[in-house]
């Protein structure tokens, strides 16, 4: 089975996380999906995009289906990640939060692939839709 993507080319700091993520509902309708995997995969993609929110000045997301593996792909303008070991873990944050949400992609996901430099960062993410 295959889907074409679903895409949002410019996410920016007025983009609704709201309408996106109603957006990603829409698009996971046609798939028979458990309620916790689209809420897992909603959380992800939430996730991203209120770090490329508040974090950088712009980015984009891509999700495409195919059989039955959800592919994300996501890629921001900002400054990287200073120290991704750190980023990955429970707890930590730059900006006073809790610090447990860039590390949930990690429990989330199957696979992730991260790439960050002063030149932005590049998420790639895997995860099983059955």
């Amino acid at each position: 089975m295959y889907k074409v993507l679903l895409m949002f080319s410019k996410i920016n700091k007025n983009t609704n996380i709201q309408t996106v993520l109603g957006n990603v509902e829409i698009y996971l309708k046609d798939f028979s999906i458990a309620k916790t995997i689209k809420m897992e995969i909603k959380t992800i993609v939430s996730e991203i995009i209120y770090n490329i929110k508040k974090y950088t000045p712009s980015g984009s997301l891509k999700l495409k289906i195919e059989k039955n593996v959800l592919y994300i792909h996501a890629s921001d303008h900002g400054l990287g990640i200073d120290d991704i070991n750190m980023a990955i873990k429970d707890g930590y944050s730059t900006s006073g939060t809790l610090g447990l949400g860039f590390a949930s992609l990690f429990r989330l996901s199957d696979e992730i692939d991260i790439q960050t430099s002063k030149n932005g960062t590049t998420i790639n993410i895997i995860k099983s839709i059955v």
